[in-house]
């Protein structure tokens, strides 16, 4: 995972959410910070939810997988929440499915 513009890079493990079948859970690690992460894929469409403590929302991340690199890629732009200290961030992202993985 990476947001260019702020020069981050990470990691984005999901899998099938416990409860929900049709969705997605897993976990983040950006720059030092690790967080929850739900949400779902539909027809292309990549909408995931973030939290840092499990029950306030940090982030929203939506995309498209890029059907240039056969899916291999989710590029949208992630709208962080302001915290105190901090302003709301809006930046672009790209997701990159690491190989041999099959699935997000």
């Amino acid at each position: 995972m990476e947001l260019p513009q702020l020069g981050e890079r990470g990691t984005l493990v999901l899998r099938q959410h416990p409860e929900f079948a049709a969705s997605l859970r897993g976990e983040f690690e950006l720059a030092g910070v690790r967080s929850i992460a739900s949400g779902d894929v539909e027809e292309g469409e990549f909408n995931l939810d973030e939290s840092h403590d499990g029950k306030r929302l940090s982030a929203f991340w939506n995309g498209r997988l890029d059907a240039a690199t056969c899916g291999r890629e989710i590029h949208g732009t992630v709208q962080r929440l302001p915290v105190p200290g901090q302003r709301a961030v809006e930046t672009p992202f790209v997701l990159r499915r690491n190989p041999p993985a099959q699935s997000w």
